[in-house]
């Protein structure tokens, strides 16, 4: 069974990537705006932060929990975001103010019971990119609560991404280099990225990194 879960910061090419790999491998996708609460919620949460940024996350929280234990049945899938990546932006809004010190108590008991019936996916994902191509994408993609975030909380989400990728040992990654392969405008980058991805799926562990053009082991935990 091949199990793949694609992460990153906001814009940064998830969803497009999980809809190319369904088409390509014929994983079954797991997105994470399908939910029709999903907007609501974040237009509330981007115009008052403090008042739903426990609501929101919490909610992301238990939606993914639920996705992960159905992934698990259907065995061979692709998901947008993980598990780890929603602690991020809980953190995150913690460290901003937007959630208070009970509230981020309350949600690290809640993540900690629920992490612990998780199983980690075969092959993680992790699109990385910079401060200024995120943005960038943000703004083309046009959503308009997006577009009044503060770019210093889009600069603190990359910093915790790149402490989780860092010390990530749950499964075999790939560190890909967003800034250099546009796989969303690109039908060239996206046949690489796709190869690079293919050439890893029979491979049990290690670190990889992709820059567009050569995969190379990083590390070989």
């Amino acid at each position: 069974m091949l199990e793949v879960i694609v992460d990153g910061i906001v814009g940064v090419g998830k969803t497009t990537l999980v809809e190319i790999m369904e088409e390509e491998f014929g994983f079954t996708p797991f997105f994470e705006m399908e939910d029709e609460k999903v907007d609501h919620l974040l237009e509330n949460f981007y115009s008052d932060g403090k008042r739903w940024s426990f609501t929101l996350q919490t909610y992301f929280l238990n939606k993914r929990f639920y996705q992960m234990k159905k992934a698990e049945k259907v065995g061979r899938f692709i998901m947008d975001r993980s598990i780890y990546g929603d602690f991020i932006f809980a953190k995150a809004q913690y460290l901003m103010g937007m959630m208070s010190e009970l509230e981020w108590r309350i949600y690290q008991d809640i993540y900690n019971n629920l992490v612990e019936h998780v199983v980690p996916p075969r092959l993680m994902i992790y699109l990385r990119c910079s401060i200024e191509t995120a943005v960038k994408r943000l703004k083309k993609r046009g959503r308009q609560y997006e577009q009044k975030v503060d770019v210093n909380y889009w600069k603190l989400i990359r910093k915790l991404y790149e402490e989780l990728f860092q010390n990530y040992n749950e499964s075999m990654l790939l560190i890909v280099d967003a800034d250099s392969i546009d796989f969303v405008e690109s039908e060239k980058d996206r046949e690489k990225v796709l190869s690079a991805i293919n050439d890893l799926l029979n491979i049990n562990k290690g670190v990889f990194s992709f820059d567009g053009e050569n995969i190379k082991r990083v590390d070989n935990r």
